[in-house]
């Protein structure tokens, strides 16, 4: 808490940079004393940089805290929501002197471009995102008197957090717009939760589709298996039948490979399979795009749906 001034004076010489170099001039500079534009740009990685992500708006981050001055703050922003999540949101943090705290932190994913169409700073931009502010409490003196209510703010100190990006390159794939979107539901249903009957076979599809951002000499360069997952939920000793059977079985391909520069047609984007259950229970299906680059080929990225179709199997009824 008391280095707040160094990590201003950082952010003020960053500032200082910007009034004087346009941004485009200010990446460049960046990306460069990182090995190279090309080898680091977050436009271009795509499928070099091993890893398992969901393909969703918002990704959850655990900022710590420490608070080392002799007072209890409170920490707030603007936004009035310090953490937390829907079902249980955090408008303010209280942090006693010496304690430190971590608030898991729900922030929209930061889009690669700007506004201008320049590769976004995503260090700036994370900082800007997770700032807070601190206020200490009003503590009352041996003398009657209020002690004097002090203020501040809390930020990542962004030298520390280029580091980070520099030492792993597929941080940004884990904060940042996915570079592809992947869907899963049933045919002719929108649903997803549904009922069906033991044995009845169900007709599952899934389809992903690239973003517009993404080069197309890197599409070239990578390819994309798109695959069925089904898991049953809270599996108990009874997830084998007594005949042997499995609790499903698929009809049809688990996967298929796709070329990420024609997904512009309608019919090379998509997959399809059939699954029979043999068990009750419920059950989740969803599916995942691979991607690999030939850049990187013992790299994978693997890009799941944001969401599953539940699917609760019952008895037929005689």
């Amino acid at each position: 808490m008391d280095k707040t001034s160094k990590w201003e004076s950082s952010n003020s010489k960053h500032r200082t940079l910007s009034r004087s170099s346009s941004k485009s001039d200010i990446c460049s500079e960046f990306l460069e004393s990182l090995d190279g534009f090309g080898e680091y740009s977050i436009l271009h990685r795509l499928g070099q940089d091993s890893g398992v992500h969901v393909s969703s708006d918002e990704v959850v981050l655990l900022v710590a805290v420490a608070n080392e001055t002799n007072s209890t703050i409170i920490l707030s922003n603007r936004k009035g929501l310090v953490g937390g999540f829907e079902g249980s949101p955090m408008p303010t943090v209280r942090v006693t002197s010496g304690v430190s705290v971590k608030i898991p932190v729900v922030i929209p994913r930061i889009d690669r471009l700007d506004e201008n169409g320049e590769v976004t700073d995503i260090a700036a931009e994370l900082v800007a995102r997770t700032a807070l502010q601190w206020e200490s409490e009003v503590v009352e003196g041996p003398d009657e008197t209020d002690k004097i209510r002090r203020t501040g703010r809390v930020r990542i100190p962004s030298r520390c957090l280029r580091e980070i990006i520099d030492e792993h390159k597929s941080f940004p794939s884990r904060i940042c717009k996915p570079p592809v979107s992947v869907n899963v539901g049933i045919n002719n249903n929108t649903e997803k939760d549904i009922s069906v009957l033991i044995g009845l076979p169900i007709h599952m599809v899934a389809d992903v589709c690239v973003q517009d951002w993404v080069p197309r000499d890197v599409l070239s360069k990578c390819r994309v298996v798109l695959e069925f997952c089904c898991a049953e939920k809270q599996p108990g000793n009874n997830s084998v039948s007594t005949n042997g059977r499995t609790p499903f079985v698929w009809c049809g391909q688990l996967r298929r490979t796709i070329r990420l520069e024609n997904t512009s047609e309608a019919d090379d984007n998509n997959h399809c399979a059939r699954i029979a259950f043999f068990q009750c229970g419920v059950f989740v299906v969803s599916a995942c795009a691979k991607i690999a680059s030939q850049d990187s080929a013992e790299n994978e990225e693997c890009w799941w749906a944001p969401y599953a179709i539940t699917i609760r199997v019952e008895e037929k009824r005689q």
